[in-house]
């Protein structure tokens, strides 16, 4: 486990694995501890960076969370590491952060991986957007969380959790992909209640390089429902021919 600070930011992250750096960005409400399932199969064949986003996590909270702003903090923590250019896996908001980052700083990433993830309008309001999640969340066969990711619930940021939600309700990131030409995929469960498979389409129509793959009987969350068969595609995605 490490701490960086970056501009009086303070970002922890773990390191697994031993390979190719693949950093791991997770979602709204969660903290790295959500990649917990895959980190065995994933740690295999690449280095893991699993990082908790600034208010999530053992990260602590900036005074005011802004969506635009954690992209660039990634890709200066990315620099001071020194590492080669490297892969990117966002869920959900991480994914929204992932494409971000990608448009930004291209040298930085050498593929990106979608998972179920935000970038594109909403178009709800914020009410039904809760309860879209909170139906999401108790989902049967959507994956339970790992017991580690209690220290979340225990601790929970609502001034954190209330910036967050309303700067997601208004993400629109269709100008970032526009700019995306590193090698793409898209994962999703087709039951997704919370970004229903729709987004999925659209995003791949966006990105006409990506190559889209949907799960059935998987929702919100693949990584927790299915961890082998979701590592096994990302592996081959990261490794072709392997």
């Amino acid at each position: 486990m490490y701490t960086t600070v970056l501009a009086g930011q303070r970002l922890h992250y773990c390191v697994v694995g031993q390979g190719p750096p693949l950093l791991l960005i997770h979602g709204y409400g969660t903290s790295g501890h959500i990649w917990q399932r895959v980190l065995p199969h994933l740690g295999r064949t690449h280095q893991l960076f699993v990082l908790d986003l600034p208010g999530y996590g053992r990260s602590p909270a900036p005074r005011s969370w802004q969506l635009r702003a954690i992209a660039p903090l990634v890709a200066e923590w990315l620099h001071i590491l020194q590492l080669p250019p490297v892969a990117v896996m966002g869920h959900s908001m991480g994914g929204a952060i992932s494409i971000h980052l990608t448009a930004i700083a291209p040298a930085a990433v050498k593929q990106l991986i979608l998972v179920n993830a935000a970038g594109l309008p909403l178009q709800a309001p914020l009410p039904d957007l809760i309860w879209r999640a909170t139906r999401s969340a108790i989902q049967p066969g959507n994956g339970r969380y790992p017991v580690s990711m209690l220290l979340d619930v225990i601790h929970p940021r609502f001034r954190v959790l209330w910036q967050t939600a309303l700067q997601m309700q208004h993400c629109d990131l269709r100008s970032e992909l526009a700019s995306i030409t590193s090698p793409t995929l898209i994962i999703w469960g087709e039951r997704d209640l919370l970004l229903p498979v729709s987004f999925a389409y659209t995003l791949n129509s966006t990105l006409p390089h990506a190559k889209l793959i949907t799960l059935p009987n998987c929702g919100h969350r693949p990584m927790l429902a299915q961890p082998e068969y979701f590592s096994q595609i990302v592996s081959d995605f990261l490794q072709p021919g392997k």
